[in-house]
């Protein structure tokens, strides 16, 4: 007589069993401790302030490995959802001050940007499998550039066609609308005294400005902020941001952290790949702060 397998007598406990083994292999995969708190950039420092028990435990294991680093990722934009961003910046941590009552003040340095492939929980704080982030060469700038000005070019010239096309009429107009006399010639779609209406989107568009040109603009922006703040604030963006860097790839990161404008909105620079993009995208930003009355006004730094 054989026996009943384990699965069969004890199917809650063996279906508990399996699941519990199964979480277990997942979180193996998961080597990436990720701190769910603010945004942050590569190529400039992030203060920390670590005091709840389960990242007090993070950090301690993350001083104790060989490279002690954590990835770092916003939290949900809203309340309802379970899952916060999926891109964020790897931390370095370079300097660690113990208080008497367990917290921590944490100096780090952002040093590469990731996607979040795979999450999970490990003794209360959240780890996954990560792939990072590279930039795009840099020989290759001037022909990405092109060929998305390019294909907007496209994009604009098959809308202009398309809502053309939506403008004619689907019914005939009555004959009294197009009935004249014979000696009345037809009025000239392009009379020679009317200059033809200019449509950039049906012409090939120059090359942007490049990054040197760009950065340009961004800094003319830092100096205006800085002369309409007082002391104590530009102290303070000194003290956070660090100094402005002068390579295009960190400098993108480390204006758009001084701008004025909503955290999840400068956190859609993580995923661009292209220091170019990113720098048009901070140019746009800077275009609407200032085009805003209370900017505009004078208003800069409250």
């Amino acid at each position: 007589m054989h026996a009943a397998p384990e699965s069969e007598l004890f199917p809650e406990l063996y279906a508990e069993r399996e699941k519990l083994i199964e979480e277990e292999e997942r979180n193996a995969r998961l080597d990436t401790p990720l701190f769910v708190c603010q945004l942050s950039f590569p190529g400039v420092p992030t203060n920390l302030h670590f005091f709840e028990p389960r990242y007090r435990l993070m950090l301690r294991r993350c001083l104790e490995s060989p490279t002690p680093r954590f990835g770092m990722v916003m939290p949900p934009r809203s309340t309802s959802a379970s899952v916060g961003m999926d891109f964020g910046t790897m931390l370095e941590i370079r300097s660690v001050r113990m208080l008497h009552d367990g917290r921590s003040l944490v100096q780090t340095w952002g040093v590469s940007r990731f996607r979040v492939l795979e999450r999970g929980t490990l003794d209360g704080y959240t780890v996954g499998r990560i792939e990072y982030i590279e930039d795009f060469p840099e020989e290759l700038e001037d022909t990405l550039d092109a060929a998305l000005g390019e294909k907007a070019a496209l994009e604009a010239e098959n809308q202009n066609t398309t809502s053309s096309i939506a403008s004619v009429p689907a019914t005939p107009p009555p004959p009294s609308a197009i009935t004249r006399t014979s000696s009345t010639p037809p009025p000239s779609l392009n009379p020679p005294n009317v200059p033809r209406l200019h449509n950039p989107c049906l012409e090939r568009r120059p090359l942007d400005a490049g990054n040197e040109a760009l950065m340009n603009k961004c800094r003319a922006f830092v100096e205006r902020l800085r002369d309409g703040a007082a002391p104590w604030i530009v102290q303070k963006l000194n003290d956070s941001y660090g100094n402005m860097p002068t390579d295009a790839p960190s400098f993108s990161f480390w204006i758009a952290l001084v701008l004025p404008i909503d955290e999840y909105e400068k956190a859609k620079l993580l995923p661009i790949r292209s220091t170019r993009l990113r720098l048009k995208l901070v140019a746009h930003w800077i275009d609407q702060l200032n085009s805003n009355w209370w900017f505009s006004n004078g208003c800069v730094v409250c």
